[in-house]
């Protein structure tokens, strides 16, 4: 019998390999710490360095081979295989199981803290464009024309007022859904973070095309819904005030209003968020949540179908909404899941928004997230345990 082998356990469990560590996992830093129990060779020339020399000559490689990853001790009997991942220079003992305790208490709490940064980084910069655009929103009601422009979708379907209460509330509902997946996931801040990042580019281009060009609105009994328009020649800071915080309060549902202000038609926003929270739910939901999918699906292109046949927006609005927002969704994903290495090099780096996301992503590991569940709150027990086997049902 030779030397015990490295990568095999007398107990038939396979030793996982430590990985690099990333900020991405809620647990912060892993210790992987395997029970071997080797052959009697193997343990004789471990502590005499006696025995056949097979033994003597693997205990040598087990000390000597990556020895800053991988720690042998004796405990009971038995030969404990320590695993820690490379996370900075500062070593700890060997031995020393209370400074290996520390060091992953200090990255646990390193990466909370730089998760919490980049989260609220990601909304400000959120709220930036959706501010911009409420407010870009009040000045042009004031400037946009009357009259509507021509529209195929019109000539063949009356318009609809309730579709458009229709579809605010199936943009509610997607969202809803939506960011319960990402409560539920098991890197959850790493997606909402990725979330409010998506929203703030698109909300950010669209706030650029809705300051340069003024569509007219396109119902056809305009002065039965929008507002009607200030007389620009006088001061009115006032009324420009009171609009804006109206609609920073209502997030910009206006289903409930009686008269709404016009002009915020290229591109729909109502298409952004129904397209974002079904493409959050294709990408982050667990294999076995596949009904979940086909069940967006419908409540997503229902919604959109809702915001044209109501009036509320002409179909190119929505069109190129969902085209943008669908492009912008699956290039970020797809540079941000390679290597990183590679990412600075890829054609997609030359994206204008690529820079500005990359600090956001640095400490993400590369490739997919894995779609796991996990408890957001630190109790009760049951309810990890209950997600445990809910995970092992939707794998």
């Amino acid at each position: 019998m030779g030397g015990h082998r490295r990568d095999q356990s007398d107990s038939h469990v396979p030793l996982r390999p430590s990985g690099d560590f990333s900020c991405a996992s809620n647990d912060g830093f892993e210790l992987q710490v395997s029970n071997v129990r080797p052959s009697m060779s193997s343990l004789s020339g471990a502590e005499d360095g006696g025995g056949d020399a097979g033994g003597g000559e693997q205990h040598r490689r087990a000390h000597t081979n990556n020895n800053h990853s991988n720690t042998l001790m004796r405990q009971n009997g038995d030969v404990v295989r320590i695993e820690v991942g490379d996370c900075d220079d500062t070593q700890p003992h060997p031995h020393d199981l209370s400074s290996i305790s520390a060091r992953a208490a200090r990255e646990g709490a390193r990466c909370a803290k730089s998760d919490a940064v980049k989260t609220l980084a990601a909304f400000f910069c959120l709220m930036v464009s959706a501010f911009l655009n409420f407010f870009l929103l009040t000045i042009i009601h004031d400037i946009a024309p009357t009259q509507p422009l021509p529209d195929l979708t019109f000539k063949l379907i009356p318009q609809q007022r309730w579709a458009w209460s229709l579809g605010d509330v199936l943009s509610t509902v997607n969202s809803i859904v939506a960011f319960t997946c990402i409560a539920m996931h098991q890197h959850r801040w790493v997606v909402l973070r990725r979330l409010f990042l998506l929203g703030a580019i698109l909300y950010g281009l669209r706030a650029c095309v809705m300051g340069v060009t003024f569509l007219p609105p396109s119902f056809d009994n305009r002065d039965q819904i929008c507002q009607p328009q200030v007389n620009r020649t006088t001061m009115y800071a006032t009324e420009i005030a009171t609009r804006f915080v109206t609609y920073v309060v209502t997030l910009g549902l206006t289903s409930g209003q009686d008269k709404i202000l016009c002009g915020d038609l290229m591109f729909s926003g109502h298409t952004v968020v129904l397209t974002l929270m079904y493409f959050v739910q294709l990408q982050y939901t667990p294999r076995g949540l596949w009904w979940l999918r086909y069940l967006a699906a419908p409540i997503t292109f229902c919604g959109i179908a809702a915001l044209v046949v109501s009036g509320g927006h002409y179909t190119m609005d929505v069109f190129v909404a969902y085209w943008l927002t669908s492009h912008v969704f699956w290039s970020y994903h797809q540079i941000f899941e390679m290597r990183k290495a590679e990412r600075a090099a890829a054609p997609l780096s030359r994206l204008w928004w690529f820079w500005l996301c990359y600090w956001f992503e640095a400490e993400v590991p590369e490739g997919r997230l894995a779609n796991r569940w996990s408890w957001p709150f630190p109790g009760p027990a049951i309810a990890h345990k209950l997600m445990d086997r809910v995970n092992h049902k939707l794998e």
